[in-house]
């Protein structure tokens, strides 16, 4: 496995969009991948509002300084996509006196499933028969067809938020945490290219700041062991594309996806676009 990952796709004003991501992405020590989705501009030419919709992985690591910087962002609501033993194990840390409502959607995907089950297995460097490309393909299909239900308890929380900020996260915040902000990108009408676009940014903010640890892990457990962490850890534009695929497969279109397995209605989509689009 090359574990310089393919790069996320290229706008014509790249200058641009890379001091909009710069802007984007909220510097905590003890979290990875926490952005802000606002910025994102729509086929009809509205732009998504900064400070409303973020998503990160866990908060189990917050320093004290990143929970002055999580506090100074208002957030009124978290939503959180883990299974119960992985709240168990890294429970958030909030600030002690805060007002935000968190809203637990567990999702156990098939990927996560095994990685807890044969993390010691890993460790170990015996991986013979694991292939986290083939999890990740499936954990895709499953986010798409089995736990719409969540999907649609999220969506429907986010309507409900009424334009306050909120941020949704799962345990790395790339993958139940991305089929929600590709889901949610696409019903306020940010186009597809900026939907894999953001998909792919997990690579830059969660997997490359990674890779001196899993040089470090190939001196120690060897090549095998380390590209089987390594897939795991990085994300790539067929995982979103099997989702979607799976979507159209379901309910014929994602409007369809949207109407029948979310539960919007046309007037609720549009009312989704007024808090967030301006």
């Amino acid at each position: 496995m090359n574990l310089f990952v393919e790069k996320p796709i290229i706008f014509t004003d790249g200058i641009a969009q890379n001091k909009l991501n710069k802007s984007r992405r909220i510097a905590l020590s003890g979290v990875r991948n926490f952005r802000d989705l606002g910025g994102y501009r729509t086929v009809d030419g509205h732009m998504i509002r900064r400070g409303l919709l973020y998503r990160s992985a866990n908060l189990h690591n917050l320093n004290d300084k990143d929970i002055q910087k999580l506090d100074h962002l208002s957030l009124r609501k978290i939503i959180d996509f883990r299974a119960d033993i992985e709240k168990i194990n890294e429970p958030d840390r909030l600030p002690t006196d805060h007002i935000i409502q968190v809203i637990e959607i567990p999702i156990l995907d098939s990927s996560t499933n095994v990685a807890k089950a044969v993390e010691q297995q890993i460790k170990d460097g015996m991986v013979d028969g694991i292939n986290p490309a083939e999890l990740l393909i499936e954990t895709n299909m499953e986010l798409a067809a089995k736990f719409t239900p969540q999907y649609r308890q999220f969506i429907h929380e986010v309507l409900e938020a009424d334009g306050l900020p909120l941020l949704f996260h799962c345990a790395a915040g790339k993958d139940r945490t991305g089929f929600a902000a590709a889901i949610l990108l696409r019903i306020l009408g940010v186009p597809q290219e900026t939907v894999i676009y953001d998909y792919l940014l997990s690579n830059q903010y969660y997997f490359k700041p990674l890779r001196h640890c899993l040089i470090m892990m190939v001196i120690t457990k060897g090549w095998k062991a380390t590209s089987v962490v390594a897939g795991f850890l990085e994300v790539k534009a067929a995982y979103l594309a099997t989702a979607f695929e799976t979507i159209d497969w379901q309910y014929g279109s994602f409007d369809k996806y949207v109407l029948r397995g979310l539960d919007l209605t046309k007037e609720q989509v549009e009312h989704l676009c007024t808090l967030y689009l301006e």
